[in-house]
């Protein structure tokens, strides 16, 4: 539910420290009228300073990582999972790939760095940043020098702090290993200097470090050239490697080059002392992005950290008329480096000890720093202070004092509406003869085929509007997909939070724009609508379909013996609750929307090719709710397998924690059909049989003969967890019941089945 209009957007590019404090402030302190919008490709982000311990294996992924999603939900920011590629400062846009731009009003930028790749052959080494994409890479070696024991020689190209550190953290992790001999850590660097910019006794630690850990040193080595043998130096010198990790030099994402903002030479964003990009008021940039012209800065994520609470400051400063403050970067302060094993060196001025104590020491402060986004609350429908929300009103020239119309005034402007349409994608249809822009729509349709038409209408599960868009048009084309019709237009009624003209427009483009994603998947026209103002932002569509009468499927014509087929896993809604309570885990929350963004189009198809008896989509009133619909249409029963049923990764957990969708007390009246709860009540399964499901699979009564090639064909479609999940049997009763098995009871009893069969042949 929003509280208060939104007039102005500031759009976070990155998920660097900065943009993560930034974020934890506002979540703490928000500015009404004011929507922040975190753009990230990934849905966590790491924090550097525990990435050895990570690879030591001293955390766990979650203890190392930022949750990106449920930090934007305590900040009550939208998330958009997105990869930038342009920045066009003129009209203020920034364009993501595989998706429409967004505007803003403010950006900042906090996409960090990544190591220079200007070695020949450096497309062979694999990069320490993005640290995500490594640490996946460092998984998989792992798991391969455990299994095979095959010798392997590793080198890490870098003898800065973070390589020193890389090379300890997995001598540490593969010691055995590496005591053994069977694998070999070579860490090498151009100058005398290990690390490079430290002082003498620093240096000398580590390398005592090193020395015991059993990495092997290579100074005064440049590499000038990556091969497959491995690193070549300036002197002709091969060293033979297996692997080689890039920890060299940062440099900037290419992307800013095309970016029309003042860079440095190596490509990273110059910036005042205020964090502005030069000659840009309405940019900021922070963290290893941004370029101090006056006094340039390592590379080092203390200055990210720091530069936080200047950013949020700053942008909130900017759209309130207020002063800005200014960074200042301290000049000396405490460094500590991981030594593969739980101790640490500290290091500070010329000063430096090593110890055990001392990394116990680093892991306080850096659990410490962790706990800041995790330990908050969710927000709360209070009104923040008018002042503020009245002076970005004032700025975005909207007055505050007129009430907001209903019934036909209450529509989105023509101007808005016109601005919105002109930018969307367009479409193609053999059907439409008249659609946006007409007072209603016009189709030729052919006389042989039948009409089939549904609604659908969902209230936003998630705040990016693009994603909103293409969820319900999923959502409301699998009301076809579910009777094998072939969608051919749609029409959309759109409920839009009030806000600005210029934020209602952004909105309405990218909510339109995400729909016609879809739509045009599948070709299917949006043919037209109906716009309106509300209290929260609401899409529905009306979808027509074709078919031949003949090709139709329906929720009944089940028959005994026909096994039961679901093709998407379930958990949607009791992971969309725990989210909403800023319970979820980012990642569950996007198994959830990849599940969601699955189109039943090519199940609808695979099923009809074997023969489906009955099909309907898992919806909101759940599994159990869905199959007693097609149960009780033909007066039969069915028997469902615990452990078959496929579930999203997090479900079982969300539904244990008692995390249940508002909708659940309502469908679990479907549980008085079930024969035998007792024996399932302690499983996580049973209070999933009635978790509402948005954009659910397909749910198909399939002959027994034909069930294994069609689970076959679904899963090379793409439907990686379509399962066989039971069977349809005759009603000894009037009304249907479902049974329960374990999987080991279904697998006796289909034994002893089988068995009888045979003694009566």
């Amino acid at each position: 539910m929003q509280k208060y209009p939104n007039y102005q957007d500031i759009v976070l590019v990155g998920g660097g420290h900065a943009h993560a404090i930034v974020l934890q402030m506002w979540a703490m302190n928000p500015l009404p009228g004011a929507r922040l919008t975190l753009v990230s490709p990934q849905v966590q982000t790491a924090y550097s300073g525990m990435l050895p311990g990570l690879v030591a294996g001293h955390y766990t992924l979650d203890e190392t990582h930022i949750d990106l999603a449920r930090l934007c939900r305590a900040a009550s920011a939208r998330f958009v999972q997105a990869c930038a590629h342009q920045i066009d400062p003129v009209s203020r846009k920034v364009s993501l790939l595989g998706r429409p731009p967004l505007e803003y009003d403010l950006l900042s930028l906090d996409v960090g760095a990544t190591p220079a790749r200007e070695l020949p052959g450096s497309e062979l080494a694999m990069p320490i940043k993005p640290i995500g994409h490594f640490f996946r890479f460092w998984q998989k070696l792992q798991e391969q020098v455990q299994k095979t024991h095959a010798p392997l020689k590793l080198g890490v190209v870098g003898g800065g702090a973070g390589g020193c550190e890389l090379a300890m953290a997995m001598a540490h992790a593969l010691g055995e290993q590496v005591l053994s001999g069977q694998v070999e850590i070579h860490l090498i660097h151009a100058a005398d200097n290990i690390p490079q910019d430290y002082p003498a006794l620093a240096r000398k630690l580590t390398m005592r470090e090193l020395n015991r850990l059993g990495v092997h040193l290579h100074r005064n080595w440049p590499v000038t050239e990556i091969t497959e043998p491995g690193v070549r130096n300036d002197r002709g010198e091969l060293l033979e490697l297996d692997r080689v990790l890039l920890s060299t030099n940062a440099c900037a994402p290419p992307w800013l080059a095309d970016s029309r903002l003042t860079l440095d030479e190596k490509g990273f964003v110059l910036v005042d002392r205020k964090l502005r990009a030069q000659g840009r008021q309405e940019i900021f940039a922070a963290g290893d992005v941004a370029s101090f012209s006056t006094q340039p800065l390592p590379k080092a994520g203390v200055y990210a950290v720091r530069q936080g609470p200047i950013l949020f400051h700053n942008l909130r400063a900017t759209l309130t008329g207020q002063p800005l403050k200014v960074f200042r970067p301290q000049k000396r302060f405490l460094s500590l480096l991981s030594c593969g094993g739980k101790r640490a060196i500290a290091v500070r001025n010329r000063v430096a000890a090593a110890g055990n104590l001392l990394w116990h020491w680093k892991d306080h402060i850096d659990r410490t720093f962790m706990r800041r986004f995790s330990d908050l609350s969710m927000p709360t429908e209070e009104m923040p202070a008018a002042q503020p929300r009245e002076l970005l009103a004032q700025r975005a020239g909207i007055s505050l004092s007129g009430m907001r119309c209903n019934g036909c005034g209450a529509k989105v402007g023509s101007e808005v509406l016109r601005r919105a349409l002109e930018k969307l994608p367009v479409q193609q249809s053999d059907y439409l003869l008249r659609g946006v822009g007409d007072d209603a729509a016009v189709l030729d349709l052919p006389a042989t085929q039948l009409l089939v038409q549904s609604s659908d209408q969902l209230r936003a599960p998630v705040a990016d509007p693009w994603l909103f868009g293409r969820i319900a048009a999923q959502h409301a084309l699998s009301d076809l997909f579910a009777m094998h019709a072939r969608p051919v237009s749609a029409q959309a009624l759109v409920t839009l939070p009030t806000a600005a003209a210029e934020i209602t427009q952004r909105d309405l483009q990218q909510l339109l724009a995400g729909a016609i994603f879809e739509l045009n998947r599948h070709n299917c026209a949006l043919s037209g609508g109906h716009t309106a103002e509300g209290a929260e932002m609401q899409l529905g569509f009306t979808v027509n379909g074709l078919a031949e009468r003949d090709q139709l499927l329906e929720k009944s014509g089940a028959r005994a013996g026909d096994c039961l087929i679901l093709s998407k896993p379930l958990g949607v809604g009791t992971i969309l609750a725990a989210e909403g309570m800023g319970e979820a885990h980012g990642r569950w929350v996007q198994k959830a929307l990849d599940s969601m963004l699955q189109s039943n189009a090519s199940a609808a198809e695979i099923f009809a090719q074997n023969s489906a008896n009955a099909l309907t989509d898992v919806t909101g009133f759940g599994l159990l709710g869905h199959l007693l619909e097609m149960l009780s249409a033909d007066g039969l029963s069915a028997s469902l397998i615990a452990e078959r049923l496929p579930l999203i990764p997090g479900a079982a957990f969300c539904i244990e924690r008692g995390w249940l969708s508002s909708l659940q007390p309502q469908n679990a009246s479907a549980y008085a059909f079930v024969e035998n709860p007792q024996e399932w009540q302690s499983l996580p399964h049973w209070a999933l049989l009635t978790d509402p499901q948005t954009c659910g699979g397909l749910l198909a009564a399939i002959p027994e003969g034909s069930a294994e090639s069609c689970v076959d064909a679904l899963l090379q479609s793409g439907c990686a967890q379509a399962s066989i999940i039971g069977a349809i049997s005759h009603s000894s009763r009037a009304q249907s019941r479902v049974r329960l098995y374990r999987d080991g009871d279904w697998r006796q009893l289909t034994a002893r089945d089988s068995e009888a069969e045979q003694s009566q042949v």
